[in-house]
């Protein structure tokens, strides 16, 4: 298991190391606009890869899945796929995907409030 701290703003990104964690920009697939980002999750074996959102501003919501199939995986004990942090408040959040197969990447998404004043600091624990 490898620990990756990602910061980030509207038009930042950044990981303290690895290449296992990499910036896909705002959105995937059809799903793109201003009001999102996402970055993409690398495994190297199978396990949990969990986010957590230590802090942030104007970050309304995150979810985590299979970059080829939204529906693939179940989220660990404790963990949840998706996590509303407006609603939970404070900015903070986390989401998990149990990894079965590790050739597979993983979008973490995050929907934003706005277009400016939007920051985020997260722990990704990649297996």
């Amino acid at each position: 298991m490898a620990d990756r701290i990602v910061t980030g703003t509207l038009d930042t990104f950044s990981v303290d190391s690895g290449s296992d964690v990499t910036y896909k920009g705002a959105g995937v697939g059809n799903d793109t606009g201003l009001s999102q980002r996402a970055f993409l999750v690398n495994p190297s074996t199978t396990g949990d890869i969990t986010v957590s959102l230590d802090r942030s501003a104007g970050v309304i919501s995150m979810e985590i899945f299979q970059d080829d199939d939204h529906s693939a995986g179940s989220a660990p004990t404790g963990y949840k796929k998706a996590f509303n942090v407006a609603q939970a408040g404070k900015g903070k959040g986390a989401v998990g995907v149990t990894v079965t197969n590790a050739s597979k990447n993983y979008i973490v998404l995050l929907k934003l409030e706005g277009y400016s004043e939007v920051s985020y600091i997260a722990k990704v624990v990649v297996p």
